[in-house]
């Protein structure tokens, strides 16, 4: 329970920091032009980021789910 409270934690505060950041920009878009490279560079670079994040949230996912099934594989074959 505990991972699974922290892992959406983390991809509510993901999406939160997202959506003020867009905001922002938008916002400011007139002032912000001259930093128009510099800006695209570091989304890009956060985009990597959080792709790298999802595939190792993803990952995790999977190696939990594949332990639950091999506990309880092996739980079944105690009782038996």
């Amino acid at each position: 329970m505990k991972n699974s409270k922290l892992t959406m934690t983390l991809w509510l505060g993901g999406l939160a920091s997202g959506i003020f950041a867009g905001y922002y920009l938008y916002q400011n878009r007139e002032k912000l032009g001259p930093q128009k490279e510099k800006m695209l560079k570091l989304l890009s670079e956060l985009q990597k980021t959080s792709e790298q994040i999802g595939k190792k949230l993803k990952d995790a996912g999977i190696e939990g789910i594949e332990k639950g099934k091999k506990t309880i594989a092996n739980a079944t074959s105690e009782l038996n």
